[in-house]
Parts: C-alpha cells; sequence; structure tokens
C-alpha cells in the first residue's frame, strides 16, 4: 500500500510538528481539531516552522509555498479523513478520549486506511479494539519536536498485521526518520 495522503487528527505541539513534517516530505496533509482556535493555532506553529527553515536557509520561499499548499486544516474530521491512507491520531494522552477517536476514525475512514496514535505510554491493543480493524491500528510515536528528532518508535499492538507494521515503519523512513520497532 502506497501512502499519498495523511490526515492529523490533533493540531498541538506534536499534531502541527507531524503535519510539518509530512508536508516537507510531499505528502498531502490535513490537520484537523476540535476548533477553529485551536486550527489557526496549529497553523501559526507550522508557519513559523517553515519560516524558521526560510531564514536559516533549509527552505527556499518556493518551497515554503509549495509545503502551505500541502496542508489544508479544518475542524470537519469526516472531510479531514475521507480520502486518507493514513491517520496519525495526536491527542492527549486519555485512553478514553482516543478509544473514542479511534471508534469515530474506524467509521469515517476507508477500509483501507492505516490508524496510528502518536502515543508513548497508551496501549495499542486497547485503542484498537475500540474500531473493526485491529489488523490495521498501529503506534507511530513522533519524539518532540517531529522536525528535529530523527527517532520513530514503530508500536505494534497484539491484532496489528506484519503489512501495516511494514507500511507504518516505510513511511516513518519516507520522513528521513530512524525507526525502532516495538510491541
Amino acid at each position: 500500500m502506497e501512502i499519498k495522503k495523511v490526515a492529523v487528527i490533533g493540531a498541538g505541539a506534536m499534531g502541527s510538528g507531524i503535519a510539518y513534517v509530512c508536508a516537507v516530505k510531499g505528502y498531502n496533509v490535513s490537520l484537523r481539531d476540535i476548533s477553529d482556535d485551536l486550527v489557526k493555532r496549529g497553523m501559526g506553529k507550522i508557519r513559523e516552522m517553515i519560516a524558521t527553515g526560510v531564514n536559516r536557509g533549509k527552505l527556499t520561499p518556493k518551497d515554503a509555498e509549495e509545503i502551505m499548499k500541502r496542508i489544508k486544516s479544518m475542524t470537519d474530521v469526516a472531510e479531514a479523513v475521507g480520502d486518507a491512507d493514513l491517520v496519525i491520531e495526536a491527542v492527549f494522552e486519555d485512553m478514553d478520549l482516543k478509544k473514542k477517536v479511534f471508534k469515530e476514525l474506524d467509521e469515517l475512514c476507508p477500509p483501507h486506511t492505516i490508524l496510528a496514535s502518536n502515543t508513548s505510554t497508551l496501549s495499542i491493543t486497547e485503542m484498537a479494539s475500540a474500531t473493526k480493524r485491529q489488523d490495521k491500528v498501529v503506534g507511530l510515536h513522533f519524539f518532540n519536536p517531529p522536525y528535529t528528532m530523527k527517532l520513530v518508535e514503530v508500536i505494534s499492538g497484539k491484532q496489528t498485521s506484519e503489512e501495516t507494521r511494514k507500511v507504518a515503519n516505510d513511511f516513518a523512513i519516507s520522513l528521513e526518520k530512524d525507526t525502532v520497532l516495538v510491541k
């Protein structure tokens, strides 16, 4: 499976950083949060990251423009994930909230979509239990800040398929991240 479209759920520090990294590497990204204010803040952080890249000579103004074109921000979750190949959840570290998000994503995403969590501490297996696609649920734990830290943990749940784990690992590598496989 090829990842072309990524949706990031949660526009805080981690979500906006992950969205930025994906857009820099050429992915089309939907960044979604629950309010216009949170979405605007997340996009403001992305603009700051881009400006820093331009100021340091790591991005050209044309690069900056192209990156911004690849990121769409919104509050409508169905719009954000309706055509996503990969959804990365980056909401608060609260299992009840994450399970609620995963249940909603499972209902709204196309059948092929892989659902990933950026969690560092919570059970991928438990999150996956809220879905009907437990084999397509994986952890992609980016370290903070995602745009400078090279490591991503690829975390398998009990039902995560080998194909899902491989696609998630290959995706992280495409972002020029070093990966470590975790169960």
